[in-house]
């Protein structure tokens, strides 16, 4: 444990001391103020203190055990029908400029009992840790090698009766830059409850976890996390609304009492509540936002989702949270850019049937109509703060490709706002690309990461990335393929809500992703692939164990 003896007596006393200040019934409550703002009473954590090396995993799943649906609230929203004619008109015309190095791919979780699996991770100094559906995280060292098999994550909790005993699904994972932790969440239905586990040092194995259990006064469907110095932001759907989040960040660090606030801002006039998500900037990096900066959010609008303003949109909004004085919060539309015009793929008989497959009628999910994980924010060493996020979209014939932006505010421009640096699709041939997700290193070199599939591809995992001074709106590496695919999916047409690009904090350049594919007995199997864009060629290997080298990963 990093943490002394007598530093944690001292901090469970305060923890004591101030729970029993508390009225009765002050963790589950809440009141709203005149701004708008709801404030939660405080939450005391439970304290575990436990090198999870010792702690049971979780049955492997087998055929013929029951799958676990973690259901999204769905509307009968959504395109049905191509657009005749429709080019997207930044669509990449451009061929490769280099190649990058896949380091490794390695299985993390054999087939999770979960539809849709939710795959995402985070990476560390020394620690990779990965999550899926149905409470299920694990923990690996940097060289693929796995400390900690697939455990339940509710084995975190221990503190009396909660719904946190038996989370519902939505699994996030961060690594909090500024304080060297970790953090771990999943929703329960129960109590419309947030579980939200803080690693209380570096070593997410040994030093043990600050297990919170916030109730919100509305479900908080599909939360997206960022980190950020004042707080973890979180922007949910709450049907039909949004739900804003800031959860008292420096207070859960210490384990100690910690609150939220909580915005709401109303659903589109679109064709059904359905329409949009916000996605919180997720900090990255060595350099830190300028102080006191607000969070930004970003949320995608395309003409069709609303009535009252068609108009195709990124929104940037800001959360400045005071904990403090509650009173002085706010969450406000602070700018919206104009991108280059775009088309929601089109999505039927269903709004879940969208990308084609080999052998089979089956068509899988795609999540067309949002920004997906992450908003990842970073500041270079000039003082530029970059956005990037994606969407997948209609390239033309329905064919579904990623749509990526790159948002910039300079320092030298003060007052000036965020501009739309790069804005562009990458779609090089006719097989759907989609499930994205984005992020850039210290170098200004951008990764994107997404699954593949058409009727000739089976669903596999690629990425392709840019170096920073390679033209713009251009994704210069040649297509890598960290997993190719071999099987379709037929038991179901989730495929998943969200991935994760991640840099690796330790040199600020290489890229961690997570996604998922088909094995060859039709279930879903969850790999993390590491790369970078220098032009060598790296060996992969197959499994966790690194003495298992080969030239393939099947």
């Amino acid at each position: 444990m990093n943490t002394t003896s007598s530093s944690r007596l001292a901090t469970a006393a305060l923890v004591a001391a101030i729970l029993l200040a508390l009225p009765a019934g002050a963790q589950n409550g809440g009141r709203t103020l005149p701004n708008g703002v709801f404030v939660s009473d405080p939450v005391v954590p439970f304290v575990l203190d436990v090198d999870l090396r010792t702690v049971p995993p979780a049955p492997a799943w087998q055929p013929g055990d029951p799958i676990e649906v973690v259901p999204e609230l769905v509307w009968s929203d959504g395109p049905t029908e191509r657009i005749e004619g429709w080019q997207d008109p930044v669509r990449q015309e451009t061929g490769p400029l280099f190649s990058g190095s896949l380091l490794f791919a390695v299985e993390a979780h054999p087939p999770p009992n979960s539809n849709p699996p939710d795959t995402v991770g985070s990476v560390g100094p020394n620690h990779y840790i990965s999550m899926v559906n149905a409470s299920r995280f694990a923990i690996w060292d940097k060289d693929g090698n796995n400390l900690v098999p697939p455990t339940i994550l509710n084995t975190l909790w221990g503190g009396g009766a909660s719904p946190c005993e038996d989370g519902d699904g939505d699994p996030i994972v961060e690594y909090d830059d500024f304080a060297d932790r970790f953090l771990m969440s999943e929703f329960d239905i129960t109590g419309n409850t947030f579980c939200i586990y803080i690693s209380q040092g570096p070593d997410p194995v040994t030093d043990g976890w600050y297990s919170y259990a916030f109730s919100a006064p509305v479900f908080p469907d599909y939360p997206q996390y960022g980190v950020w110095p004042d707080a973890y932001y979180v922007g949910s759907f709450e049907s039909p609304n949004l739900g804003i989040y800031a959860f008292d960040r420096l207070s859960m660090l210490d384990g100690l009492p910690a609150t939220f606030q909580r915005f709401a801002i109303p659903h589109l006039n679109g064709p059904s509540p359905r329409v949009t998500r916000i996605l919180p900037g997720d900090f990255d990096g060595p350099n830190p936002p300028p102080a006191g900066e607000p969070n930004p959010f970003v949320r995608s609008v395309h003409a069709t989702q609303d009535n009252t303003n068609p108009t195709t949109r990124l929104e940037l909004w800001e959360y400045h949270v005071d904990f403090a004085t509650p009173p002085n919060s706010t969450f406000t539309l602070e700018q919206t850019l104009i991108p280059a015009p775009f088309a929601l793929l089109p999505c039927a008989p269903g709004v879940r049937d969208c990308v084609p497959q080999p052998a089979t009628n089956n068509l899988i999910d795609a999540l067309f109509n949002r920004a997906l994980r992450r908003l990842q924010y970073r500041v270079d060493a000039g003082g530029a703060e970059t956005l990037v996020t994606n969407q997948v979209v209609d390239v033309g014939g329905g064919v579904g490709g990623t749509r990526w932006w790159e948002l910039r505010r300079d320092p030298l421009s003060l007052g000036a706002g965020w501009t739309l640096r790069q804005d562009s699709t990458y779609s090089p041939d006719e097989t759907y690309r989609f499930m994205g997700s984005i992020a850039m290193n210290g170098d200004g070199d951008i990764a994107l990461g997404y699954s593949a599939s058409s009727e000739t591809v089976f669903p596999a995992i690629r990425v392709t990335a840019r170096r920073a001074e390679d033209p713009l709106n251009q994704m210069t590496m040649e297509e890598l393929t960290l997993v190719p695919g071999v099987a379709s999916m037929t038991a179901s047409q989730r495929w998943g809500d969200y991935t994760s690009m991640d840099v690796d904090p330790t040199d600020d350049r290489t890229f961690w992703y997570v996604n998922q594919r088909l094995n060859a007995t039709n279930q879903r199997s969850v790999w993390i692939g590491k790369f970078s864009l220098d032009q060598i060629f790296a060996d992969g290997f197959e499994s966790g164990d690194t003495s298992a080298w080969s030239n393939t990963v099947p």
